[in-house]
C-alpha cells in the first residue's frame, strides 16, 4: 500500500466510517457541522486516492491490517473460526489471493476456453490473444478489488473500444465502477450498454441484466434488491459469462451492506464453481493446473526433464473423448 500520512482527525473519521455512521452521527461526534464534516470527508477521500465511503473503508481495513503486520501484531478481527473456510480465508485477504491459480476456471477465456481451442485445433490468432489478455487482467482485478482499475480505463476512454472488440468485458467494467463507488462513471457505461443491445457483436439480455441487477442492489440493502443478482449466479447455463461475474458481484454487494456471513457464503459458492470446472476437465482426461505431477529425477543443470507417459496418454484421451 501506498505510504499515505493521516492526522488524527482522519483516523476518526475513517474509524467511525467502518463503524457505519453517517455525515451528520460524524458531525456531532466530532463537534463539526454537518456541511463542514461534508468538506472535511470529501477532502480524505481526495487524500486516499478513493471515491466514496466504501472505498475509504476498505482502504482503512488494508491499512490497520498492514499496520499489524508491520508492528508484527494481526489487528484484532474477531474470535478465529474453527475451521476457516474458503469464504474466511477471501474476507481475510480478497478473492484472488484465496483462489490462488484457481482462478483461470472462471470468467471469460479461461482455462475450459483454452482447452477447447487447443483441442479442436484452433489456430493461434494474436488479436484473439491480446483480448484474452486483456479480459483476464480485468477479471482478476475484479476478483482482488481493485476498482480503481476499471476506472483507469473509463478515464483513458477504452469504453467505445471495448464495447466494439468485447461487450462482456464492457459489462464487467460497468460492475467494477459499480461496486468501486464510481457511480456517475458506472451510470454512462451502462448507457452505452443499453444503447449496444441491438449492434454486432451486442451485448445480451442476460449480461444486460447484470449491470441492471447490480446497480439495484449497491442502491438498496432489501433482500427484494439483491434478488435479480442471486438468479443470475444460480441459474444453469452453458455460458460462464455472465453466471460467474454475477456470484463475484454478489459477493462484493454483500460486502459493501456490511453482510459478511453471506459474503463468506457467495465467497464459498466462487470457490466450488471452480472446482467444478476444474473436475469437468479433470473428467476429460485434462490436468488443467499440471501434465505432469510426477516429482523430477536429478539431472545435469541446464538439461530439460523428459516428458511424461502419462501426461502424453492423457491428452491422447481428452482428445478421443472431443472427437
Amino acid at each position: 500500500m501506498k505510504t499515505i500520512e493521516i492526522n488524527d482527525r482522519d483516523r476518526q473519521m475513517l474509524e467511525l466510517l467502518s463503524q457505519g455512521s453517517s455525515n451528520r452521527s460524524i458531525a456531532d461526534s466530532l463537534g463539526y457541522r454537518e456541511g463542514t464534516m461534508r468538506v472535511y470527508l470529501h477532502g480524505l477521500y481526495k487524500k486516499l486516492g478513493v471515491a466514496n465511503k466504501t472505498s475509504a473503508v476498505i482502504w482503512y481495513f488494508e491499512r490497520l491490517k498492514a499496520e499489524g503486520v508491520a508492528a508484527g501484531v494481526l489487528p484484532d478481527t474477531g474470535p478465529a473460526p474453527v475451521e476457516e473456510t474458503f469464504g474466511d480465508i477471501a474476507l481475510r485477504t480478497n478473492l484472488r489471493a484465496a483462489l490462488g491459480a484457481m482462478n483461470v476456471f472462471l470468467g471469460a477465456y479461461g482455462r475450459t476456453w483454452e482447452v477447447a481451442n487447443r483441442l479442436k485445433g484452433v489456430a493461434a490468432d494474436p488479436k484473439v490473444d491480446r483480448r484474452r489478455l486483456q479480459s483476464r487482467q480485468l477479471w482478476e482485478a475484479m476478483l482482488e478489488g481493485d476498482f480503481a482499475y476499471a476506472k483507469r480505463l473509463f478515464d483513458d476512454d477504452q469504453v467505445a473500444r471495448l464495447i466494439v472488440d468485447s461487450p462482456p468485458d464492457c459489462v464487467l467494467l460497468g460492475c467494477m465502477l459499480r461496486v468501486g463507488g464510481y457511480t456517475r462513471a458506472a451510470d454512462r457505461v451502462m448507457a452505452q450498454l443499453a444503447r449496444r443491445r441491438k449492434g454486432r457483436p451486442g451485448v445480451s439480455t442476460k449480461e444486460f441484466a447484470l449491470v441492471t441487477a447490480l446497480r439495484d442492489a449497491m442502491d438498496s440493502s432489501g433482500e427484494g434488491a439483491m434478488a435479480g443478482l442471486y438468479r443470475l449466479a444460480v441459474e444453469s447455463s452453458s455460458k460462464p459469462f455472465p453466471r460467474h461475474a454475477a456470484q463475484v458481484c454478489l459477493y462484493w454487494a454483500y460486502l459493501a451492506h456490511k453482510d459478511r456471513d453471506r459474503a463468506r457464503q457467495a465467497a464459498n459458492a466462487v470457490c466450488a464453481e471452480a472446482e467444478a470446472v476444474r473436475q469437468q476437465l479433470h473428467a476429460m482426461g485434462e490436468r488443467p493446473l499440471y501434465r505432469d505431477a510426477s516429482i523430477p529425477q536429478p539431472g545435469p543443470v541446464g538439461a530439460k526433464a523428459p516428458a511424461s507417459r502419462k501426461s502424453k496418454s492423457a491428452t491422447s484421451r481428452a482428445v478421443a473423448v472431443v472427437s
